[in-house]
């Protein structure tokens, strides 16, 4: 059986235009894709961490008339560890994992959560840069502690487990590049790895997404197949884009610069089609095909989306099935959860 092949639907080109939904949705039917991940903010179905019923049933109408698998992008910028307002970020994810049950989606994507020191941290943050921030020493200097350390954020994940797993969704947490000074375990996939076991909740797992953790590896000094392997047990979605490994000199991930500069010179997260950059698939993607029974999901930048079909073509070249269609299964099957 050839297991979907998906595509994202870009949350920012949306921006809340269900037209413009439907216009995606139209285009990777054309192309062939079989699954597709809704981001729940894109679609403006999130308001104050409260689930939007109506604008919910409006998007579901539209959803069921595709034969699409569907999986959930949750809100960017939701962090179980804010320190302003926890609540609110909780219950925004809460309300991603009621959308996810709405569509018939089995997979939540979250971020992970992160600590952003406060003034009095900075300075001693600072000074030890080697420890905290090193390019080689994120797993090796705090791989026994960080159970320890994030024993508040494992107990909110257990929660928020518990609740997924009753809706009969997972929610899947993304490793992700460095968003400036940071205390996180959503960077290097090994570290992931550890939070997640020590969750040991059926309701959560781990979504690799390779181009972030090419670059992260690049940037952080970790070994790219090494953290690969670290998740694997835990493996319940992929995403699948390519890059450089080339760590933006304006900042962590190329926000500094304007989308179509970082191309030029080739930085940061640039969500190319797979084989277009140097994540080295043919090295890795045999790490995960024996085992992984979920969605292989592209997350390709919408302005590169007459590469569709030629992407499909790829992934299908190296996991097996027909060249023409991106996998048999519809929504109501299995992803991975």
């Amino acid at each position: 059986m050839v297991l979907p092949v998906g595509i994202n639907a870009d949350s920012s080109t949306i921006g809340g235009d269900l037209h413009a939904l439907r216009s995606m949705l139209e285009r990777f039917k054309e192309a062939g894709f079989s699954a597709v991940e809704i981001p729940v903010h894109g679609v403006e179905c999130i308001l104050g961490g409260k689930l939007r019923q109506s604008q919910t049933e409006r998007v579901q109408r539209i959803l069921s008339e595709y034969p699409f698998l569907y999986t959930v992008h949750g809100p960017d910028p939701v962090n179980l560890c804010d320190e302003k307002d926890p609540e609110i970020h909780s219950s925004a994810l809460r309300a991603s994992i009621d959308f996810a049950k709405a569509i018939r989606a089995r997979i939540v994507v979250y971020h992970g959560s992160y600590r952003t020191p406060t003034a009095s941290r900075i300075e001693d943050a600072a000074h030890n840069k080697k420890s905290i921030h090193s390019t080689h020493s994120t797993h090796d200097s705090r791989r026994g502690s960080v159970i320890s350390e994030w024993a508040d954020e494992i107990e909110r994940l257990k929660r928020i487990g518990e609740y997924a797993e009753k809706q009969g969704v997972t929610l899947a947490v993304e490793n992700i590049f460095r968003q400036g000074q940071e205390r996180t375990y959503r960077i290097d996939p090994r570290l992931l790895a550890e939070v997640i076991g020590a969750v040991d909740s059926k309701g959560i797992g781990i979504c690799f997404d390779f181009g972030h953790g090419y670059l992260s590896a690049q940037e952080e000094g970790f070994s790219y197949r090494e953290a690969l392997e670290a998740v694997i047990p835990h493996l319940v979605h992929l995403h699948i884009h390519d890059n450089l490994g080339i760590p933006s000199a304006s900042g962590s991930g190329g926000n500094g610069r304007k989308p179509l500069d970082a191309f030029v010179l080739g930085e940061g997260d640039l969500h190319l089609p797979p084989g277009w950059g140097r994540v080295p698939y043919e090295e890795v993607l045999p790490l995960v095909q024996p085992t992984y029974r979920g969605v292989w999901m592209m997350e390709i930048h919408p302005r590169f989306s007459e590469a569709y079909e030629e992407a499909i073509r790829w992934i299908l070249s190296r996991i097996g099935g027909p060249k023409g269609a991106g996998g048999s299964l519809r929504n109501g099957g299995s992803n991975g959860g």
